[in-house]
This record gives structure tokens, sequence and C-alpha cells, in this order.
């Protein structure tokens, strides 16, 4: 597949979201690149061409994706090469077990809590307020996602 310049630039915009989220950029470029392929998979030979970047940045970055079960390879007979894809086939379960791992951050400021004084009361009530809605938020995930299940018919 040729990249146009729309191909390009929405693979640089989704690399610089990831990249705000705290992943290296080429990870996020990488998986630009997969979400815009017509394929749907990219051979690693295809991902260092497009992106014109190094073999071992790619190599570091694709393994960085398989250790977060984001992106799968597969292989086609009589042909030595990888074919990388992004996984999506369980995104409703991968994307409800993220919105949880979130709000599991509850535990950790109930606690801090705890062991806080008084010196700050400001600090602390912004604190309880941010417990007390990701206390909220982990009550309407499940509900959230069975409502758009509902609408899906």
């Amino acid at each position: 597949m040729i990249l146009t310049t729309k191909h390009k630039e929405l693979i640089e915009r989704i690399g610089v979201f990831h990249e705000h989220k705290g992943m290296q950029p080429l990870v996020g470029r990488i998986i630009g690149l997969l979400l815009v392929h017509e394929e749907g998979e990219v051979s690693f030979d295809e991902i260092v061409e497009n992106l014109g970047v190094s073999k071992s940045a790619v190599s570091n970055a694709l393994t960085f994706l398989q250790a977060k079960d984001r992106c799968v390879y597969s292989t086609r007979p009589g042909d030595r090469k990888r074919y990388f894809a992004l996984k999506v086939s369980d995104w409703r379960e991968d994307f409800e077990k993220e919105l949880l791992d979130i709000a599991e951050i509850q535990k950790f400021i109930d606690e801090v809590l705890e062991v806080r004084t008084q010196k700050n009361p400001e600090f602390n009530c912004k604190m309880k307020d941010f417990s007390n809605f990701l206390g909220f938020f982990k009550k309407e995930i499940p509900l959230l996602f069975e409502r758009f299940k509902n609408q899906q018919g």
C-alpha cells in the first residue's frame, strides 16, 4: 500500500496522541500505520520503510506492543516474513479491563487519605472527591457496556 499525505499525517497525529499518553513516539506511529493500512497487517520491512526508522527501533516498539497484548503477528506458508496487526478482536473486554484498572486508583487514593494529616484540607477534599468519582465510575463501567450491547441489538 502506498501511503498518501493524508495517511502520513494521520499516522503522525496518532503517534503524537500516544506519545502524550506516555508511549514512545514510534509505538504510537506503528499503531497509526496498522490502523490506516488497508491490509490490516504490515510486514516488519514495510513498517521500517513506511515510517523511515531503524530496524532495531521497530523491533523494540513491536516487542513492547506484543508485551502489552496490543499487537499480534502471523506468518504465511512459504514466506519467512512476519505480518503485524493490532489485536482488536476482543476490544470490549480489553477496554473494560483498562477502565477498571483506572478505577483501581481509588484504592491508592483512599490509602493516601488515611495517612495524610489535615494540614492541607483543600487538597484532601479534592482527593476525596476524586476517590468518590472513581467509585462511581467503577460501578458504571459494566452498566455502560451493557447499555452499549443492548443498543447494538
